[in-house]
């Protein structure tokens, strides 16, 4: 991964993109998000677009093609895709080792350590690679969510490598093969990387966990307990935009 003192002016690259588009007043500027994320706003000519402090390091050709694409997203096709240049350094193994520490520190609520009060998070981990429903992965962290806010098993951000297990399966009723499972269906969207297509994410997500052992039997224990792991967990599978 390069410098992280990139030499180029932000709002520059954007307004380049943007005059593709017929945008002629365009700013941009980093900012301090807790996810890997864009906000925009415009109206007519105008644009202003907010980056993820997570990309103030990244390669001049990668911010250029993501500006681009982002504005293709917005004016053309939400179904766009990033290009080969961005996954890459998205992707990359140093990408995880310097953002990761720095994403879980803004990650209101997440205890460091795999042990619950019951529960025993790398317990379960091993017991799912030992199994070989999972490739151990050394770069995945994985912790109890206390800032969780839904119901389901918790959450996983696949660029960070991040999962986040909701306290509500730290409990000593609960078998540890539904916590297993819980645990599985949200280290599988890490462990299938980053897809810039969310389609086919959902359709390979959905073939793969659907084959899981007994799969019926620990939903239906987790749904006792008011926990829904049905569907695709909320997982940052990819880079978020959003309209300000």
């Amino acid at each position: 991964m390069e410098d992280g003192n990139q030499d180029y002016d932000l709002s520059g690259i954007f307004a380049e993109a943007g005059a593709k588009y017929g945008y002629d007043d365009v700013e941009a500027e980093y900012a301090d998000f807790d996810e890997l994320k864009m906000k925009w706003m415009r109206h007519g000519t105008w644009a202003r677009f907010f980056v993820s402090d997570f990309m103030r390091d990244a390669p001049k050709e990668v911010m250029q093609s993501m500006a681009e694409t982002l504005l293709a997203k917005i004016c053309c096709s939400a179904e766009t895709e990033y290009s080969e240049a961005v996954c890459s350094w998205l992707t990359a193994e140093e990408f995880v080792r310097s953002k990761q520490p720095v994403y879980l520190s803004k990650r209101e609520g997440m205890v460091p350590g795999s042990k619950g009060r019951f529960k025993d998070l790398g317990g379960s981990y091993r017991r799912l690679v030992e199994s070989g429903m999972l490739e151990d992965d050394p770069m995945l962290y994985i912790g109890w969510d206390y800032g969780y806010p839904d119901r389901g098993p918790g959450r996983a951000s696949v660029l960070m490598r991040v999962v986040g297990v909701s306290p509500e399966l730290d409990s000593e009723s609960l078998s540890d093969e539904a916590l297993d499972y819980a645990l599985y269906s949200l280290v599988l969207h890490v462990s299938l990387g980053f897809i810039p297509c969310r389609r086919s994410r959902e359709t390979d997500y959905e073939d793969i966990i659907g084959r899981y052992p007994r799969r019926d039997a620990m939903v239906e224990e987790l749904l006792e307990r008011g926990i829904s792991c049905r569907g695709v967990p909320r997982a940052l599978t990819r880079l978020i935009t959003v309209r300000r």
